[in-house]
């Protein structure tokens, strides 16, 4: 009896241990890359010109200009991609948290858009809203 429920206990925990892994892995394909592009970016001016570009829109957020990155990047491609940003920002955690607050409610926009559009909802309205909320979090935020 005790063999039999240790190795299903050990069966359950391998299974789970490489779910965990394989989740973990397709993770960091995602994480790695954007954070050391970024880093690299943050070596050239590019960078710094994105953010000068930008800085004028992310003032209203008490956010500075290439912030407006890991927005971006979470909007279009996944959290994941503005988790591997945000580091290299050197943000506050005030500032950390108005961007969290606006990616929890816009992030995966062109995922989640498309996926609403084929349950033939109304999907532009629901895009419009979540992008409209995220301005109005972060900027509300930003007064506290």
């Amino acid at each position: 009896m005790f063999t039999k429920t240790f190795t299903l206990i050990k069966t359950y925990f391998l299974s789970a241990l490489q779910r965990t892994f394989k989740t973990f892995i397709s993770l960091m394909k995602i994480i790695i890359p954007v954070y050391t592009v970024v880093y690299i970016l943050s070596l050239t001016p590019l960078l710094k010109m994105f953010g000068d570009f930008l800085a004028p829109a992310m003032k209203y957020f008490n956010l500075p200009g290439e912030s407006a990155l890991a927005i971006i990047l979470g909007n279009f491609i996944n959290l994941y991609a503005a988790i591997g940003v945000i580091p290299q920002l050197h943000l506050d955690p005030k500032q950390i948290t108005t961007i969290s607050l606006m990616l929890l409610t816009s992030h995966s926009q062109i995922l989640e858009t498309s996926i609403l559009a084929k349950l033939k909802t109304k999907y532009l309205l629901v895009l419009i809203i979540r992008i409209v909320v995220a301005i109005i979090v972060g900027y509300l935020f930003a007064r506290i």
